[in-house]
């Protein structure tokens, strides 16, 4: 087995793409977490103009019903 050149290629490939997945994932990741925050401010931007318009809404129900009467 250890005298087989196909072993130790197979053994030097893994540990290449070992080395080479460690940054890769780090990449990734950062770049998954920079969106995730993106997008979470997203949200936080589309709740606030639900709320303002919700607002906007409800006043302007309250001045249509204030001229109906």
């Amino acid at each position: 087995m250890f005298t087989d050149p196909s072993f130790w290629v197979g053994l030097a490939f893994v540990i290449v793409v070992g080395f080479l997945a460690k940054p890769i994932m780090r990449s990734v990741s950062a770049s998954l977490d920079g969106r995730a925050d993106k997008i979470r401010t997203q949200i936080e931007e589309a709740r606030k103009l639900r709320e303002e318009a919700q607002a906007l809404l409800a006043d302007y129900q309250r001045k249509q019903r204030g001229r109906t009467l």
